[in-house]
C-alpha cells in the first residue's frame, strides 16, 4: 500500500514524542531515588625504595576504599567504606589529607653540612652563620685542636650542633700505618671531647675519607666497638689546593641539587676562611632548592666509600685476639644502655660509663689513669717497667703490672708492698678499684646498687 509524504512525516513526529516521554519518566524516577554515582579515587603508584635508601623512609601507600550505595531511602549512611566501615564522606578527606602528608614527606629532601679540622679561628664565623639561619650542622673535630680551643667545643654543643672524631693530629702516616695507631687517636679525642661535654662522639670520619685509607679492619673492628663511620657525598673542594675561592666553594658545593639526601663537605679548620665567607650562599641555595637541615646521627645509615684494591693488599697486620678482647669489645658498653658507676671520694665525685669498668670475681676493676685523674690526682707511665706512678691524696703509690703489685712510698721513705691484681688492658693500667681507693688514703665506706646507678663511697 502507497503512504504519502505527509502521512511518513505525521508517523516520525509521533514516535519522536513518545521517545521525549520515555526519556523525561526515567529521569524523574532517577532523581527520586536519588543514586549517586559510584565515587572514585586516584591513588599514586607506591614509591620503591633503592637499594641504599635516603634518611627518610619511603611511607606506605593508604589502601582505597570502596563505596557502597545505600539501598534505602531515608538511610543516613550515604556510603560506607569496605575496609574501615566508616562513613565514607568522612574517609574522603582524611584519605586525601594522608595522601597528600606522604607525598611531602616523599619530597623532603635534606642536606647535612658537616664540618672537618676544627675548631679553628673559622669556627666562630661558621657558628654566627649558623646561628643566625637557624641551620644545625656537625663538626668533626681533632682531638689536638679541641684540647686548645675548650670554649669553641663547649660553644658548638651549646648551640645544638652535632660533635664528631676525626682523630688526634690528622696524621696520615701514623693513622694508617695500622689500626692500633688509628684507634689510640680515636679514644685520645674521645676523652678530650669527654672532658669539656661530658659526652662522647660516636661519629667517625676519617682523615682524608675511608677510600684508599681504610682496609675491612678499620671497618669492622670501629663497627664492632660502638662506632659509626661516615663519608660524605658532595665535596665542596674547599681542601683540594690552599687558598680555593669561596666562588669556586660555592660552585662546587651547589653543582647538583637533585639528591634526596647530600651529606656536604666542609671545612672550618685554618686557613678556610673562604669556606666562611660561601657558607651564607651555600645554605640559601639549599634553602631555595626545597632542603631542610639536619645534624648526622649515629643511628642513622651511615655514607661509606668502599674498600680500595690498594687498601686491601696493603699487608696491613691485624691486632691480636687478645687486643681485640681488651679493647674493642668493652668498648661498645660506653655506647649500650646499662648502669654508670659513680664514685663519691671525699669531697669529689667521678662518673665511669658503663664499659669503662668491668666487674670481676665480685669486684670492680677500674682504668687507673681515667679514674684517678678524674678525681684530681696524677698518673705517670714508665713504659720500660710496665708500671704506672701515682701522686694523690699526698700519697705516692707505683702500680705494677709485671710484678702484681701496689708499692706505697711514705713521706720519710718508707716503703710498704701489697700485691694487687694489676693487669694490663690493651694500653691501659688496670685494678681492682677497692685496693686502689685504700693504698690512696681512700677506705671504703659504702657499695650499692640502685635502679640508674652503681655507687662506692669512700672517705
Amino acid at each position: 500500500m502507497k503512504v504519502s509524504k505527509r502521512t511518513l512525516i505525521r508517523r516520525t513526529i509521533i514516535r519522536g514524542l513518545l521517545a521525549m516521554a520515555i526519556i523525561v519518566s526515567v529521569i524523574s524516577v532517577l532523581s527520586k531515588n536519588n543514586l549517586p554515582a559510584a565515587a572514585t579515587q586516584d591513588l599514586p603508584e607506591p614509591a620503591v625504595s633503592p637499594v641504599k635508601a635516603s634518611p627518610v623512609p619511603a611511607q606506605a601507600v593508604t589502601p582505597p576504599f570502596v563505596p557502597i550505595s545505600r539501598s534505602t531511602p531515608g538511610n543516613d549512611a550515604a556510603k560506607v567504606s569496605a575496609v574501615t566501615g566508616k562513613p565514607a564522606a568522612a574517609i574522603v578527606p582524611l584519605v586525601q589529607k594522608k595522601e597528600q602528608q606522604k607525598e611531602q614527606k616523599k619530597e623532603q629532601k635534606t642536606v647535612y653540612l658537616t664540618f672537618d679540622d676544627g675548631p679553628s679561628n673559622v669556627t666562630p664565623t661558621v657558628l654566627e652563620t649558623l646561628r643566625k639561619q637557624g641551620v644545625k650542622a656537625t663538626f668533626f673535630v681533632l682531638g689536638e685542636q679541641a684540647k686548645s680551643r675548650p670554649e669553641l667545643i663547649n660553644a658548638i654543643w651549646e648551640q645544638g650542633h652535632a660533635i664528631g672524631n676525626h682523630t688526634y693530629n690528622h696524621n696520615y702516616h701514623d693513622l694508617y700505618s695500622g689500626f692500633t695507631e688509628f684507634w689510640n687517636q680515636i679514644k685520645q679525642t674521645e676523652e678530650v671531647v669527654r672532658e669539656i661535654t661530658g659526652l662522647r662522639p660516636q661519629l667517625v670520619r676519617a682523615p682524608g675519607g675511608t677510600y684508599g685509607h681504610f682496609d675491612a679492619t678499620y671497618f669492622e673492628l670501629l663497627k664492632e666497638a660502638g662506632y659509626t663511620v661516615t663519608d660524605w657525598t658532595v665535596d665542596s673542594g674547599d681542601s683540594k689546593r690552599k687558598g680555593v675561592p669561596a666562588a669556586e666553594i660555592l660552585r662546587q658545593s651547589v653543582a647538583s641539587m637533585k639528591a634526596s639526601s647530600v651529606i656536604l663537605l666542609l671545612h672550618d679548620g685554618a686557613g678556610h676562611s673562604e669556606s666562611a665567607k660561601a657558607l651564607p650562599e651555600i645554605i640559601a641555595r639549599y634553602k631555595a632548592a626545597g632542603y631542610a637541615f639536619g645534624v648526622l646521627d649515629a643511628g642513622q645509615e651511615p655514607v661509606q666509600f668502599r674498600v680500595s684494591a690498594a687498601a686491601a693488599a696493603s699487608g696491613r697486620t691485624k691486632p691480636s685476639k687478645a687486643w681485640i678482647a681488651s679493647n674493642i669489645l668493652p668498648n661498645a658498653g660506653l655506647f649500650a644502655p646499662g648502669k654508670p658507676l659513680a664514685l663519691e671520694v671525699g669531697m669529689l665525685e667521678a662518673k665511669l660509663e658503663p664499659g669503662e669498668f668491668r666487674i670481676i670475681e665480685g669486684q670492680y676493676m677500674v682504668p687507673l689513669r681515667a679514674v684517678v685523674e678524674r678525681l684530681g690526682g696524677q698518673v705517670g707511665w714508665n713504659a720500660a717497667s710496665r708500671s704506672g706512678s701515682i701522686s694523690w691524696n699526698g700519697r705516692y703509690v707505683s702500680a705494677d703490672a709485671v710484678k702484681k703489685r701496689l708499692t706505697m712510698t711514705s713521706d720519710d721513705g718508707t716503703t710498704v708492698y701489697r700485691q694487687s691484681n694489676v693487669e694490663m688492658m690493651g694500653d691501659s693500667l688496670w685494678l681492682p678499684l677497692r685496693e686502689l681507693l685504700e693504698v690512696t688514703g681512700h677506705p671504703l665506706l659504702e657499695a650499692r646498687v640502685t635502679g640508674g646507678e652503681r655507687r662506692v663511697k669512700a672517705g
